[in-house]
């Protein structure tokens, strides 16, 4: 006779797959909400066929309950292997042939148990052993028994592999889901091992509904604590593994606690040397995350451009208890900025600044220096005969060539334009009056010994230069002062330099 104890829990136990039973249906809408349902109906009719063949007392009935138990042994471990590959997302648009191949697979081991004229198939005998608490029967199976048995064992096996695979590549945030999914799939698996190598003479006082309970009351922990089967946890997991940005998330110590794929593609790199990087290489980063502060800024990486957005993570009492980092590329983006602000501000045939971009440079400098500066411009003498005699690519292809002599003559710190058609300007803060004025000379001198060539033409050109020098704050001044010079010197012939009106004869 059974001691109460053994009953009630039993009982118990078998109330409790019950409880998540309807917990499950209650949530039949969600992800893998369906495949958990129809995994835990199997488990009860195992359960409670298993505790009716416990409590009946004669060979027939405890026979009859051990054959119908033969649904959920068999079934179980099909409806396990297809509720991880609906929570997991694996082989999602063949799952349906998994299923029904695999049902129907295990439906034979339930059909022979089930026939009077096939049973011997599966078993060799069945043997009713009695003690002072209990009797139980003790089953002796053919070799196709133990060939089908070992087919659940298998699908217990791979189910539990999947579950693995899942934890071991899912993110942090989602791990504690993923635990309760794998503590709930090893305990059945660990208890049918334990009954199977003792030949079912061991552990009949654990009925195999405390073990589904068991089971079902981490599947109801997962549920209504980690939301173990609502759509938004595992769009965010989905989310942090498959989104194209990088995610860091650091604890309020600052240590990071985990990344996404994409992260670690970014900044190549990954767990074991993140914080290295974070707090050494890119310190701005690791400051702000100590802080928990918001932060937004951009940085390069391994000859990548990147863009760091700084979030803190509160807690329901608003605490900060952590900062996540959303990371992107802004390489390309840079790189078109880069090439539209040069459109914007270089002159396409020279590739010197344009008049805008000049004019607002030399604004800015002026704004910053109390000293002398220099203003040289000038423009190409009788340029609008070599348009006329040898064709505009002809000029074209000159003032090229005015743009590559700045280039390479022009120290950097001066600002060069093309001012506009044949004129050009530098403007510097550096030199002294006498400076800028032997530099005129000197580059008129050079366009003056410069033979440009184009196609089968040679040609030789002149400049005339104009060079204003004074403590001015206003470019217009200066501009204004150059540009009379450059009248001086073309009226004084061209091909010379002219400054505030005095003359610097050719040499």
């Amino acid at each position: 006779m059974l001691s109460f104890p053994v009953l009630f829990f039993n009982l118990l136990s078998i109330g409790m797959l019950l409880s998540v039973l309807v917990a499950v249906w209650k949530v039949r809408s969600k992800r893998a909400a369906k495949e958990l349902f129809i995994t835990v109906l199997f488990m009860l009719v195992w359960s409670v066929t298993s505790f009716a063949e416990m409590v009946s007392y004669t060979y027939f009935f405890k026979v009859l309950w051990r054959n119908i138990c033969q649904i959920g042994v068999f079934y179980t471990p099909v409806a396990s292997l297809l509720f991880c590959l609906a929570y997991t997302g694996y082989w999602r648009d063949r799952q349906k042939q998994i299923g029904r191949i695999l049902y129907l697979y295990q439906g034979v081991g339930i059909f022979l148990v089930g026939t009077d004229f096939l049973h011997h198939w599966i078993r060799n005998s069945i043997t009713l052993v009695n003690s002072s608490q209990f009797s139980v029967l003790v089953v002796e199976t053919t070799v196709l028994g133990k060939f089908l048995i070992s087919g659940n064992f298998f699908l217990m096996v791979f189910s539990l592999v999947l579950v693995i695979i899942f934890v071991a590549t899912t993110s942090s945030s989602m791990r504690k889901q993923s635990y309760i999914l794998l503590l709930g799939a090893v305990i059945p698996f660990l208890y049918a091992m334990a009954k199977v190598v003792s030949n079912e003479q061991f552990l009949q006082i654990l009925p195999i509904s405390g073990v589904f309970a068991l089971s079902g009351l981490f599947f109801l922990f997962g549920m209504y604590r980690f939301d173990l089967l609502k759509l938004a946890p595992l769009a965010r997991e989905q989310a942090f593994r498959f989104l194209g940005e990088g995610i860091v998330i650091c604890d309020g110590e600052g240590r990071v606690v985990d990344m996404n794929p994409a992260a670690k593609e970014l900044l190549d790199t990954d767990m074991g040397s993140v914080e290295e990087q974070m707090y050494l290489q890119i310190p701005r980063w690791g400051n702000a995350v100590r802080k928990n502060e918001r932060a937004s800024f951009d940085f390069t990486l391994n000859g990548k451009s990147l863009l760091a957005e700084l979030y803190p993570i509160t807690s329901k009492t608003t605490e900060v208890i952590g900062v996540i980092t959303l990371i992107q590329n802004i390489t390309l983006l840079k790189r078109r900025t880069l090439e539209l602000q040069q459109r914007a501000e270089i002159d396409g045939l020279t590739g010197l600044y344009n008049r805008q971009t000049f004019i607002e440079k030399v604004e800015k400098q002026l704004s910053l220096t109390s000293g002398l500066s220099h203003l040289i411009y000038f423009d190409l003498d009788h340029f609008k005969q070599v348009n006329d005699q040898w064709g505009h690519r002809c000029g074209d292809a000159v003032l090229q060539s005015i743009g590559a002599i700045l280039k390479v003559e022009v120290d950097k710190s001066s600002i060069t334009c093309r001012f506009g058609g044949e004129e050009f300007a530098i403007f510097s803060s550096h030199k002294s009056r006498e400076e800028a004025v032997a530099f005129a000379e000197h580059l008129r001198r050079y366009v003056e010994n410069q033979v440009f060539n184009h196609e089968q033409h040679s040609i030789r050109l002149t400049v005339s230069l104009g060079v204003s020098s004074g403590r001015s704050t206003s470019f217009d001044q200066l501009y204004r002062e150059a540009d009379d010079c450059l009248y001086e010197a073309k009226k004084a012939g061209r091909n010379c330099v002219r400054f505030r009106g005095k003359p610097l004869d050719r040499a």
